[in-house]
């Protein structure tokens, strides 16, 4: 099969059922393209890479390649442009959730007294105690992902090469660990 194979034959690779051929080919052809677009659109290559493999992915899972009736570049591209589209819907609504956490936070805290700050010392120590004794219980891969990423600030690419793992591992593993501590602290959310 040549390097970079025409659309028909891979909508004909698809059509017969040949998926895992058709997607090679797709992934050869179009997986940089797609990618430089989504890297226009976010700024970011981890983002962009993830954006891509999630286009590709659902592809391939729901089996949407069923629905390629016209041209394939397009078909992909479009899906490209509407990942990034929620990707910055996504980060606008995260962004609007900390302002209103943030506005929450500063009103409802007010320092009146020296017994306030007191308390408010008190407080951050019982939850640092918590949080490390909930830190303590998770296992030691999941630990770590979170020790580098939201204690020492590394990026995410940085400690998934350290670790050892992808970066979409690394972000299960950010993910369980915050929703855990989110439920055992009880801490708000907003939505």
């Amino acid at each position: 099969m040549p390097e970079y194979t025409g659309d028909e034959v891979i909508l004909a690779l698809l059509e017969r059922g040949n998926v895992s051929n058709a997607f090679e080919c797709i992934f050869k052809k179009y997986y940089r393209l797609m990618w430089t677009k989504a890297y226009l659109g976010t700024g970011d290559p981890i983002e962009a890479d993830d954006l891509v493999q999630s286009v590709l992915s659902n592809i391939w899972e729901r089996k949407l390649y069923q629905n390629i009736n016209g041209n394939l570049k397009t078909y992909l591209f479009t899906a490209v442009r509407n990942q990034v589209n929620d990707y910055h819907k996504m980060k606008q609504r995260t962004h609007k959730r900390i302002e209103k956490y943030v506005e929450t936070v500063d009103q409802s805290y007010l320092p009146e007294s020296d017994t306030y700050r007191k308390h408010q010392i008190e407080d951050e120590s019982k939850l640092h105690q918590q949080l490390h004794e909930l830190l303590n219980e998770f296992p030691a891969q999941r630990q770590r992902a979170f020790n580098l990423v939201y204690m020492q600030h590394k990026k995410y690419h940085e400690v998934a090469d350290n670790m050892g793992i992808s970066v979409n591992s690394l972000k299960t593993h950010l993910k369980i660990a915050v929703k855990t501590l989110r439920n055992k602290l009880h801490l708000p959310v907003s939505e």
